[in-house]
């Protein structure tokens, strides 16, 4: 798994319990498997399909550094597949799978040409 992001939980981000809002979580980790997807695959537009069942396996506090990972790609004709979660400190805090679809700029699935790698990003930063 490699880190992807990271996200600070601020007051803002708290529910009621004092703890991160599942939401903001959510919204944070689609972001985090949105940027996985698009630099593994050099797609230029990914879109969420869907993520399995998100495990909360522990709060997350106001002041505290949330870094997201992904790893375990799969990569189909026009979707990848990968593990996703996050971590405060070494304490894996949600875990996830999400798949994404690489769509032409109609929305319609697209196929990947390629995967990216390290080798080749220089060429795509031209």
């Amino acid at each position: 798994m490699e880190r992807v992001t990271s996200h600070i939980c601020m007051t803002r981000d708290l529910g009621v319990g004092g703890n991160l809002f599942g939401g903001t979580m959510m919204a944070w980790m689609d972001e985090a498997a949105g940027i996985y997807a698009h630099v593994y695959t050099g797609a230029p537009r990914m879109v969420t399909l869907k993520f399995t069942e998100i495990l909360f396996r522990h709060p997350v506090r106001e002041r505290d550094r949330v870094d997201f990972f992904a790893g375990n790609p799969h990569v189909g004709r026009t979707s990848i597949t990968f593990d996703v979660e996050g971590r405060v400190g070494e304490t894996v805090v949600f875990q996830t799978t999400g798949t994404f679809v690489a769509v032409d700029k109609k929305g319609r699935p697209k196929r990947i040409e390629r995967e990216a790698t390290k080798e080749n990003d220089d060429e795509r930063s031209d």
